[in-house]
């Protein structure tokens, strides 16, 4: 027998064992239960969550992590987040809890405050709030993204980079007031964060330290109801255990020919859509971004790039579509240093959507007015996309839905039809669907888009093509 049969024989075992961890056994009562601190008023339990969510995320504090869980977290925020920060160095990161926010006037005079639950920011970059619910109505969400001009003593306007909000909720309450809040509930965060992180750092982390992260992710499922849908946590873990070898095996094969496919899709997608007639890619000194050139039928050739320097951001936009402020009759590929710049553009996501393409076989395409942009322009174009929305409508195919967010304006999901095929190629096939349906086929909604993003630099920056 060979050790492709082994294999195979022992990832069947493990499907076996999987399907029979049906019986859930009720699970011993948490501390905080025990001793009933937060069960009886939702208040407490909203400040003992809230406090320990701060101290398992600051990398100050000695729970021996640094910023791994806070990495993890940040980069599982909800996809509706639009959180597209830096996260490998967070050494000038700040995690505050109970943080003051405040409605100033010019002249400093405070007009309103309040206090928001969590604060993590990097001073004069980025800040995310995020505000934590279990029974309470929510009652400041509007105010904090509306109404705040300081956070602590910041202003606003100083956090060049991004500003993201997020409710934290039970999944059977309601969502946020203020719709630019992102909607995640606690039973998310502890399935697709907390226990991941458990299950893939325990064995290196302080026994205390692993003992408050099962205790934490416990008392949430108590406080929110979610015990009956926790997973039988510990015969799982002795399943991966007993078949670490062979799951690890063919997990690390994928992951190395995903990390491989996130710097190569560009190329290959150009490649692609030569091969089909599309156009062509030309010579290009820039090994992070494919230039393909769009040949329309009786139309001008029309430069496309492909940047695939992310291990998330897929980015797919048209030469004019990411312009230096500084310069705005020139076109740029990427970010310049002093990230003074504005861009539109598709874009699919690598990281963020991985479990959505292995697992669901989907790949979703977005068009988005790029969280980095300055919020006046991302209002300004946010704003006449949607005065345009007709006409947008009847270019795009049916499948697409235009969201109503500021930033992701457009969503369109594209089946990756892998059965009994390579996963990769299936996804290029995917992509290059999704290219010619949404811009090589589609002049007029590439064209509406091109008139928006330039009605909104005209708004903004007194710049005309013109």
């Amino acid at each position: 027998m060979g050790p492709d049969q082994t294999l195979s024989e022992e990832l069947d075992t493990v499907q076996h064992r999987w399907e029979q961890m049906t019986a859930v056994p009720e699970s011993p009562r948490t501390l905080m239960s025990v001793i009933e601190y937060s069960l009886g008023t939702q208040r407490k339990a909203e400040v003992y969550v809230n406090r320990f969510l701060k101290y398992l995320l600051d990398p100050e504090e000695p729970h021996g992590m640094d910023s791994d869980l806070l990495r993890t977290f940040l980069n599982g925020l909800p996809a509706e987040c639009g959180f597209q920060e830096d996260t490998y160095d967070l050494s000038d990161i700040v995690v505050d809890e109970q943080a003051r926010v405040t409605q100033e006037e010019e002249d400093g005079t405070v007009v309103s405050s309040g206090i928001v639950d969590l604060l993590i920011e990097v001073p004069n970059e980025w800040f995310l709030m995020v505000e934590l619910k279990f029974g309470a109505e929510d009652t400041q969400t509007q105010f904090y993204y509306r109404d705040v001009t300081h956070l602590g003593g910041d202003p606003q306007e100083t956090y060049e980079s991004g500003a993201y909000y997020v409710y934290l909720r039970p999944r059977d309450r309601p969502t946020a007031n203020e719709p630019e809040f992102s909607n995640w509930t606690w039973e998310e965060l502890c399935r697709d964060v907390l226990n991941p992180f458990i299950l893939d750092n325990g064995s290196r982390l302080s026994q205390r330290t692993v003992a408050q992260l099962h205790e934490f992710t416990d008392d949430i499922a108590n406080i929110t109801g979610m015990t009956e849908h926790q997973e039988n946590e510990r015969e799982k873990i002795a399943l991966f255990l007993d078949h670490y070898d062979a799951i690890s095996d063919v997990t690390d094969t994928f992951d190395e020919a995903w990390d491989r496919f996130t710097g190569e899709w560009g190329a290959r997608l150009g490649n692609a859509l030569a091969e089909d007639g599309h156009g062509s890619v030309p010579n290009h000194d820039d090994e992070q971004v494919t230039r393909f050139i769009l040949t329309r039928t009786g139309g001008d050739a029309e430069p496309w790039n492909f940047r695939s320097n992310s291990s998330d951001w897929g980015m797919i936009f048209k030469d004019g579509w990411w312009r230096h402020l500084d310069d705005l009759g020139g076109t740029i590929q990427s970010r310049p240093d002093d990230r003074n710049d504005v861009r539109i553009g598709f874009h699919h996501r690598l990281g963020r959507n991985r479990d959505l393409a292995i697992g669901e076989r989907t790949l979703k395409v977005y068009f988005r007015n790029m969280g980095a942009n300055d919020q006046r322009f991302i209002d300004t174009f946010s704003r006449t996309f949607d005065a345009n929305e007709p006409q947008i409508a009847e270019a795009l195919p049916g499948r697409a839905t235009i969201t109503g967010n500021k930033k992701d304006k457009i969503v369109v999901p594209y089946d990756i039809d892998a059965e009994d095929r390579d996963f990769f190629t299936a996804y290029i096939d995917a992509l290059e669907t999704a290219y010619v349906d949404l811009i090589g086929d589609n002049n007029d909604l590439v064209t509406e888009i091109d008139s928006i993003f330039c009605e909104s630099l005209e708004a903004e920056y007194d710049y005309s093509d013109n």
